[in-house]
């Protein structure tokens, strides 16, 4: 997946982006993707949060769903929507 599907929530586009590139690369290059980013964002325009982190860890975990975008997306939805414990 180059591009991430239209209409996708900012943390599940983390999400779904974090696990994508698990699949693609590796745990450990999805998470330094993920905290690149934010560190760009905290020095840039963007709008770094511990929200996007979290949904970036979900992604990771996610990964191990199997393939497909779609499963990834749903799998990314359900652990979003659970409560925090």
């Amino acid at each position: 997946m180059a591009t991430l599907p239209a209409g996708l929530t900012d943390p599940e586009k983390h999400c779904v982006a974090s696990a994508s590139i698990v699949q693609r690369c590796s745990r450990l290059e999805a998470w330094l993707a993920g905290w690149g980013k934010e560190v760009q964002d905290a020095f840039g325009d963007g709008d770094a949060s511990w929200d996007d982190l979290a949904a970036n860890r979900i992604g990771r975990r996610c990964a191990s769903t199997g393939d497909g975008t779609d499963a990834l997306i749903e799998c990314c939805r359900q652990a979003l929507a659970a409560p925090v414990h």
